[in-house]
C-alpha cells in the first residue's frame, strides 16, 4: 500500500530549514561529538527503518503469494471441475445424436415400409 503525499515547495523548505536549525544547534550548544552522534544516529535509525520495512514487505509479499496460492488452486478446481462437466455434456450430446440417427432412420424404414404398402394398395 502507498501513501502518496503531495509536498508543496514551501514544506519541502521548512523541512530542510528545521533540519538545519536542528544540526546547527547541535554543533553551537552540543559540540561536533553532538553533530557525530547525531549522524550515526540518523544513519542507523534509517537502517533499522530499512530493515524492519523489508521485513514487513516481506511478510505482506508472503501473505499476499499465500492468498494468490489460494486463489489459483481455487480456480484449478473450478477448471477440472467445468472440464469434467463439459465432457460429461459432449459425451451426453453424442449419445442423444446417436440416438437422434437412430431414430431417423427406424422413421425412414417405417416411411418406406408404409409407402410400399400404400403402392401395394392393401393399406
Amino acid at each position: 500500500m502507498t501513501i502518496e503525499i503531495k509536498v508543496e515547495p514551501y514544506q519541502r523548505y521548512f523541512a530542510i530549514a528545521a533540519a538545519l536549525a536542528f544540526f546547527v544547534g547541535l554543533i553551537i550548544f552540543g559540540g561536533v561529538w553532538a553533530l557525530v552522534i547525531a549522524v550515526v544516529c540518523l544513519f542507523v535509525g534509517t537502517a533499522f527503518g530499512l530493515v524492519v520495512g523489508a521485513e514487513f514487505m516481506r511478510r505482506d509479499l508472503a501473505d499476499e503469494m499465500a492468498a494468490l496460492r489460494a486463489q489459483y488452486d481455487a480456480a484449478s478446481e473450478l477448471a477440472y471441475k467445468l472440464n469434467t462437466e463439459l465432457q460429461g455434456v459432449a459425451q451426453r450430446a453424442e449419445s442423444a445424436e446417436r440416438d437422434l440417427i437412430a431414430t431417423v432412420a427406424e422413421k425412414t424404414s417405417l416411411r418406406a415400409q408404409l409407402d410400399g404398402l400404400q403402392a401395394d394398395g392393401t393399406a
